[in-house]
């Protein structure tokens, strides 16, 4: 049986040479005690992990995989508000250039009396490519005097305020958090000078 203490010695020689056009050449020859500790191993352990150092990784590598889930879940959902604001915001402004346009041809026109006001049907958004339906939007607008801080003083025009709801059916809101919002956009709307 072997004395874990006695010095292991290596003889032998080895030539090593320079690539890529250097000339420099090393040449050894003799003994090396390999027996005395390299530098960051430690003689008395074992290879390997302990089961502490195993349990302490996976308890590591199981807060960082729930914490990329949890932040993987609030992307998408921001992703959907995105998409149900961005498209939103496109029926709202929509019904706000239909209104405009109508004040310039006819001022006088039944859906730009003073007072609330709210579209026939519910408004879908579609895919382009696949025709399926992305939202559903109820169309509200109030039309009102502009108003003026000088007494006695009517200001020619209007303002419009368009409100895009997300709906389920025709009856039923569809205001999530993180998933819907109603969007509101508002105008001044006058007639075209003479």
């Amino acid at each position: 049986m072997k004395n874990r203490n006695s010095p292991r010695i290596f003889h032998g020689s080895s030539t090593v040479s320079a690539q890529s056009g250097m000339s420099a050449a090393l040449r050894f020859s003799g003994f090396i005690d390999i027996s005395a500790p390299m530098k960051g191993v430690c003689p008395d352990r074992t290879d390997g992990f302990s089961l502490v150092e195993l349990m302490i990784a996976v308890f590591v590598l199981t807060v960082g995989l729930l914490a990329a889930a949890q932040l993987l879940t609030m992307t998408i959902g921001l992703d959907a508000l995105a998409r149900s604001k961005s498209t939103a915001a496109l029926a709202a402004q929509n019904e706000l250039e239909r209104l405009t346009d109508l004040y310039r041809r006819n001022p006088a026109a039944g859906e730009l009396t003073i007072g609330a006001h709210q579209a026939d049907e519910l408004i879908e958004i579609r895919n382009p490519l696949s025709q399926n339906v992305l939202n559903r939007y109820k169309i509200t607008w109030v039309v009102g005097d502009i108003p003026d801080p000088r007494p006695g003083i009517d200001l020619p025009g209007r303002i419009i305020s368009v409100r895009a709801t997300p709906m389920l059916t025709e009856t039923v809101e569809n205001i999530r958090s993180f998933q819907n919002k109603k969007i509101t956009f508002s105008a001044v709307v006058a007639a075209e000078p003479q």
